[in-house]
């Protein structure tokens, strides 16, 4: 027996702004991420004294990147219509995109927590960061642009996403045993990144559950009717920004005695 696929969803259509939490909190989350990241840079280029200022540099391009996913759900929610046509070039770029902006909180980590890695992870995490870029490029240039098959979406989630979540939230779980990090900012910092974490994690999962209902060309378009994904990606940005921020006041504090 062939197996029976469900047809294609129809398309995304919002014809007024009833669904006005679908604007406010990603243009919340898109607001709050550029601010950050423009204040991360410019401590950056005023002070450059280390690997404290250079975190922020990570954190800041990271932020940047990340705000890629908030454009179509604020355009779907202004009323513009999600197609295959329109989304599909700009869907296939932001799976780099993200991968590159989470690979960036990590690094950023590495660098404000002093954390140094052995040889043998360095080799790890080169080969697992050269097999992530022959993998998107190869979908970017030999399939042009175009979903074609699940091992996209998939692969991306499970080999790549998930793997670099779970290295957040293991690096941060391990910070949380240093004597600097038991104070409040230590706590909330710590904290809100391990959430987050955990938050991408399960969108990680239900996309991979999503993406199999429908033909991989139309995997964005069944993502883009959940609000359970786009509400936690709002909040993700949200607890970045607050990790990010008491991480700097704590290691500001330890460096200087003094807020910044």
């Amino acid at each position: 027996m062939e197996k029976k696929v469900a047809p294609p969803p129809a398309p995304l259509e919002y014809n007024n702004m009833a669904d006005i939490s679908g604007v406010i909190l990603p243009s919340l989350a898109l607001t709050l991420g550029v601010t950050t990241s423009v204040y991360f840079f410019a401590w950056w280029v005023r002070h450059k004294d280390g690997r404290h200022t250079y975190s922020l540099l990570s954190w800041a391009f990271a932020l940047f990147l990340l705000f890629w996913f908030q454009i179509p759900a604020i355009l779907a929610r202004l009323g513009e219509g999600i197609t295959v046509t329109d989304f599909n070039l700009f869907f296939t770029l932001t799976f780099p995109i993200t991968f590159l902006a989470l690979l960036l909180v990590y690094i950023g980590i590495l660098q404000i927590s002093g954390i140094e890695l052995g040889k043998k992870q360095k080799i790890a995490l080169s080969v697992w960061f050269l097999s992530a870029v022959a993998f998107f490029v190869y979908h970017f240039i030999l399939n042009k642009g175009i979903i074609q098959a699940y091992l996209l979406p998939l692969g991306g989630n499970i080999l790549f996403y998930a793997v670099i979540r779970i290295l957040i939230i293991l690096t941060v779980i391990r910070l949380l045993s240093r004597a600097e990090m038991k104070t409040a900012y230590g706590f909330v910092g710590a904290g809100a990144i391990v959430v987050e974490g955990i938050l991408g994690l399960a969108r990680n999962f239900f996309i991979i559950k999503q993406v199999l209902i429908y033909p991989p060309q139309f995997w964005y378009l069944q993502i883009a009717q959940s609000q359970f994904f786009f509400v936690t990606q709002t909040v993700s940005i949200i607890l970045l920004v607050i990790g990010f921020y008491f991480l700097h006041l704590l290691y500001h504090r330890r460096l200087y005695g003094k807020k910044p």
